[in-house]
């Protein structure tokens, strides 16, 4: 294996700017985690909840979809100022609105923040790696959007116990976002210092997009996309019930160990996403969910439970990273920013399909339904992945054919 070269770094602030900025974007994602508790104290409708909670990704995905092909690194800081002013006023709005409309309407700009802000710093992080290091990058990318899972539920939680806090909590987490309105002209000005050669972006067309998504290595990468996060979600917000239902303490230790082993796997093994097949990656980070799904759903007390968690935080601490580098690795150069922001599109159809689809498995298989789902999306993704590596369509991998 040859080491690289001193010259293609990775951390540079062209590349820490725009994870930071990730990382505060979703830190106003996992803040509505309690969402639902407060819609309810509201005294809004049971069948409005669901719908309100999930308005803020359905808006993100049609953002994705309208406006993707015009996000550019030449517009890229102006989207993300944008973006970061937008999701500071719908934190102030949670204070004033108080009807179903009015609640839409906040979710619903809020989605289209979270696009701006998120989409455009991944067209600049994308811009900003070097060749041969897609797999390490997207592995500290994806730690950025690991973290505020772990640290703003228990945060939020100590700070904001009384339920009547919460709109106040949700405006003071919005105002974190003050600091990247200084932190994204630093990024223009940083970008446009740079020794790099000036190329004019050029504008991707709508059908351009969508004829390019439609390719076969293209539309079934996104599509396992998709499965990876309808899993991960619906065990994210379907298991506090299930762990009640089985008498178990608190579900948050699962969690914390599940994230611990897909932070670490991603930290402390970043450079193997550069180094193996990352279609083998993916097709193992499948398979140990699968088996994790199946373990908790045959756990009787804390060991087996355990257990899972490990096995489950590193499958899928192998899969994202992995999932984004093969992307970036096989998109033509003109749709590598383009196919990043679609590959994050179809995460947010994941995270929005996985509760809702996880609530009717419940309804109708009991509480380990969700589990049952959480594997056959897993076994699904993994036939695609065997596919997908025996037509050779990861051929664009430069780490198919590393010696």
């Amino acid at each position: 294996m040859t080491p690289f070269p001193r010259k293609e770094r990775l951390f540079t602030f062209e590349f820490i700017a725009p994870c930071l900025l990730i990382f505060l974007a979703y830190c106003n994602t996992t803040v509505f985690y309690s969402l639902e508790v407060y819609l309810g104290r509201l005294g809004i409708a049971q069948a409005w909840r669901g719908f309100l909670v999930g308005g803020s990704s359905l808006a993100t995905i049609a953002s994705f979809l309208l406006l993707s092909p015009f996000m550019t690194t030449r517009n890229a800081s102006r989207n993300a100022f944008a973006g970061a002013v937008l999701l500071m006023l719908c934190g102030v709005s949670y204070l004033y609105a108080r009807s179903t409309g009015e609640l839409l309407a906040v979710r619903l700009a809020n989605g289209v923040g979270v696009y701006l802000l998120s989409a455009a710093a991944m067209t600049l992080m994308v811009a900003s790696i070097p060749p041969g290091r897609s797999g390490q990058a997207f592995g500290t990318y994806s730690v950025a959007i690991l973290l505020p899972y772990c640290v703003v539920p228990a945060a939020f939680d100590a700070l904001h116990a009384d339920q009547a806090s919460l709109p106040h909590g949700y405006m003071v987490m919005s105002l974190f976002l003050a600091p990247a309105l200084v932190l994204i002209p630093l990024i223009g000005r940083a970008r446009r210092r740079s020794a790099r050669p000036a190329q004019p972006p050029r504008t991707v067309t709508p059908g351009e997009m969508f004829r390019n998504a439609a390719r076969p290595p293209i539309g079934l990468l996104l599509f396992v996309s998709s499965l990876y996060m309808t899993a991960f979600s619906a065990v994210f917000f379907m298991s506090k019930g299930y762990f009640q239902a089985r008498g178990l303490p608190n579900v948050g230790y699962f969690f914390a160990i599940q994230m611990a082993c897909m932070i670490a796997i991603r930290l402390f093994a970043s450079v193997i996403f550069d180094r193996v097949r990352k279609m083998r990656l993916i097709g193992l980070c499948f398979a140990l969910t699968a088996t994790s799904c199946v373990l908790a759903a045959l756990a009787g007390g804390w060991p087996l439970m355990c257990l899972s968690a490990v096995i489950m935080g590193t499958g899928m601490g192998l899969g994202s990273p992995a999932m984004n580098a093969l992307m970036f690795s096989i998109s033509d150069e003109r749709f590598k920013g383009v196919n990043s922001n679609l590959m994050t599109m179809s995460q947010q159809l994941g995270n929005f399909l996985g509760p809702m689809l996880g609530a009717l498995a419940v309804r109708d298989l009991g509480y380990s339904g969700f589990l049952n789902l959480g594997a056959a999306a897993c076994l699904l993704a993994l036939a695609i992945c065997a596919w997908f590596a025996g037509k050779d369509l990861d051929r664009g991998d430069p780490a198919r054919v590393r010696k």
